[in-house]
């Protein structure tokens, strides 16, 4: 015998009211509805990019800002590079400007809005920690008033200020100045989107590949030869030469301004790189790079080229696990 679910018409009036209630506040955060970017560009071009976004203003409050964050290579100066106006048919059309660096982030805990969104999104899934996020603002606020503003950021980006060559995976954040990057029983109040990885052609600096993993790492990316620097070799990436060694060498070549090459590739504690944290197959090596070839005070290291050697110095693995060196330039910017 079938069983059936009876409600009075008033319980139903408020089971109803219930549902409704909790999908709009289940909705009632900024929403990137799609990213419009494409997947290639070559140096020195303005790529046109469009966010799409929704905003469900549920409930009473503002005026509040709409906060863009825009995540990039440093080397691209986007803040200079870069355009972005706005089109809604409920917002209006108008333009976004840049936030100003003094202005504290909404429950950021005392940061501004770029370092804000550094410190709750990190660096979008890419590998190399030489990418900032750049924040924006409408140029006009809006009220929570229960309407539905839907509308499109349009972005002209001048790629590659560093004249790389480069991949990249670009993010793209939105919330507003009234909530920040928060959640709460009524829902959550921003919306992220990282993209596949972007590639640039055409430079004639160095290869930055932001996307896949590396044989070797030098942080900081961008450095003098007065500078300390930790020089990283993955052997999690692929298989080596040096896989299954206890213990692998730097063997470097540095190149000076006045045309000097001095040499250094030794098996000795000097060159040798350190497994950190042990069996993670990670070797490190921090130096001075002036101290470790040693320059004179006159002598500025422009280019250095280096293997990772076995303990014997006879096995070498460069660049792409091929013969040819890494190379790396000293440069600040």
């Amino acid at each position: 015998m079938k069983q059936y679910l009876r409600i009075k018409g008033k319980g139903i009036w408020q089971l109803c009211a219930l549902i409704v209630l909790g999908v709009a506040l289940a909705c009632c955060g900024e929403i990137i509805t799609g990213v419009d970017q494409p997947g290639v560009a070559t140096v020195g071009q303005v790529v046109p990019i469009t966010v799409h976004i929704d905003i469900p203003t549920v409930g009473n409050g503002g005026p509040d800002y709409l906060i863009f964050g825009f995540l990039v290579p440093k080397g691209w100066k986007a803040a200079q590079n870069t355009t972005i106006t706005y089109t809604s048919p409920t917002l209006g059309d108008g333009n976004m400007v840049l936030v100003p660096s003094t202005t504290l982030a909404k429950n950021g805990g005392g940061l501004n809005w770029p370092d804000d969104m550094k410190k709750t999104f990190g660096i979008g899934g890419n590998l190399i920690d030489d990418m900032e996020w750049v924040a924006y603002q409408t140029d006009k606020a809006f009220t929570h008033n229960g309407s539905e503003i839907k509308g499109d950021l349009n972005i002209q980006i001048k790629v590659g200020a560093d004249n790389n060559d480069t991949q990249v995976k670009l993010g793209y954040v939105i919330t507003d100045s009234g909530n920040g990057f928060t959640s709460d029983g009524n829902g959550t109040y921003y919306s992220e989107k990282i993209t596949d990885c972007f590639s640039v052609t055409g430079g004639t600096g160095d290869f930055v590949d932001f996307c896949h993993p590396q044989l070797t790492t030098i942080n900081p990316p961008k450095s003098l030869d007065n500078d300390y620097i930790t020089l990283t070799f993955d052997g999690n990436v692929t298989t080596t030469a040096l896989t299954g060694a206890d213990v692998v060498y730097l063997c470097a070549t540095a190149y000076t301004s006045d045309g000097q090459t001095i040499v250094v590739c030794e098996q000795t504690d000097k060159t040798k790189m350190v497994q950190m944290p042990d069996g993670s197959k990670k070797y490190q090596i921090t130096f001075w790079p002036k101290s470790f070839f040693g320059t004179t005070d006159t002598q500025t290291i422009i280019k250095m080229d280096y293997f990772i050697t076995d303990k014997t110095g006879a096995t070498k693995v460069g660049y792409g696990n091929t013969s040819s060196p890494f190379e790396y330039n000293f440069k600040c910017s």
